[in-house]
């Protein structure tokens, strides 16, 4: 598996994490990392609407060509028989035909977010048979780094920093721009000021 990046923390099992987290609030977010339950902040107002961008503009894309897929926010993931990592992307596109599948995952970036963490959830997404697409946003400055599965199982990342840079992502095709992610936010690149 991809991780162990906390190898002393004590190990939860899948059970364990799923009594752990129906006994916290709701509105507290857990995701089970490395056999670790990991709390995410309170999600700010600008990290909801990038991904509720990111949501909307695949939506679109998907409903004009892959009616089947669909794209959610706030969906665990979890890989037949691991019982270390159940994440909850802030964006997955999900493929009904593949028994939920996904083919995609985003993260919007916050500024509490541990390397190690996100090294251990892109490594995790990336065990994902059926996934195509792990894409990190960043939300402090207009920004995201794209890691795309090529046709021989490896994988290629680039950065993207331009507003004008295309959002196109494996078998989904381009769904608008980076910039277009940051509508209605202080960042905004293509609002009147």
């Amino acid at each position: 598996m991809p991780g162990d990046f906390l190898r002393r923390a004590p190990q939860l099992t899948m059970e364990q994490f799923h009594a752990f987290r129906d006994e916290r609030p709701k509105e507290k977010k857990w995701e089970l990392i490395d056999g670790l339950a990991v709390k995410e902040e309170r999600l700010a107002l600008l990290h909801q609407r990038i991904a509720s961008n990111l949501q909307r503009l695949l939506n679109a894309r998907l409903g004009a060509t892959r009616t089947q897929w669909q794209a959610d926010r706030s969906v665990q993931v979890w890989l037949e028989g691991d019982e270390k990592y159940n994440p909850e992307p802030d964006v997955t596109v999900i493929d009904a035909a593949i028994a939920m599948g996904q083919i995609f995952v985003a993260e919007v970036l916050s500024e509490n977010d541990k390397k190690a963490v996100l090294d251990a959830k892109l490594a995790y997404y990336k065990e994902h048979d059926h996934n195509r697409c792990v894409l990190f946003v960043r939300q402090d400055q207009i920004g995201a780094q794209q890691h795309d599965r090529r046709n021989d199982g490896s994988w290629s990342q680039r950065t993207l920093r331009s507003p004008q840079a295309s959002l196109t992502f494996p078998d989904i095709g381009t769904v608008g721009r980076l910039g277009d992610l940051y509508k209605h936010t202080p960042l905004d690149p293509f609002a009147s000021h």
